[in-house]
């Protein structure tokens, strides 16, 4: 990643917000942290991050509510938000997705799937799986054991008078 990409990582749980938090750094974002509604909201009318990951369910109000205030302020229409949450309801799935939340995933979520889904919000390439990781280079071949020592042939015999 040439520039560090701005998260806004909305979550009320402070424990899971840290881990995520120092997961995405080490992968190379600039992450800002909000635990509630309210404050999320804020945070992105103030400083507009590159990517939202907002989940559903916060004080302050709902991460739907934040959805729809983020989708119709003309500012901050434009950020993808990806939804993570511990709903599994397909009803909130698809209503969420139907208020323009780029990506829904479900917690607990794995760091490399949450950063796959920011490469996509973001149009980053993928990072390369350890199968697409070109091998390291072959270490050069050993030095060739020294030749053997010749042996003399033995001499012809004299020619015959």
């Amino acid at each position: 990643m040439k520039r560090k990409h701005t998260v806004l990582l909305a979550d009320d749980d402070k424990v899971q917000t840290m881990m995520l938090s120092t997961q995405l750094r080490a992968k190379g974002y600039s992450v800002a942290a909000a635990y509630d509604a309210t404050y999320t909201f804020m945070v992105a009318m103030k400083s507009p991050p590159d990517v939202v990951v907002l989940d559903i369910q916060m004080p302050g109000g709902t991460g739907r509510a934040v959805l729809e205030r983020l989708k119709g302020s003309s500012r901050t229409m434009q950020i993808p938000v990806v939804v993570l949450s511990g709903i599994h309801d397909p009803n909130v799935v698809n209503e969420v997705m139907a208020l323009g939340a780029f990506e829904y995933l479900h917690k607990p979520v794995d760091v490399d799937v949450l950063d796959a889904a920011l490469r996509r919000a973001l149009n980053l390439p993928a990072e390369p799986t350890a199968t697409e990781t070109p091998a390291p280079p072959a270490p050069p071949a050993p030095p060739a054991p020294p030749a053997p020592p010749t042996t003399p042939t033995p001499s012809e015999p004299p020619p015959a008078s």
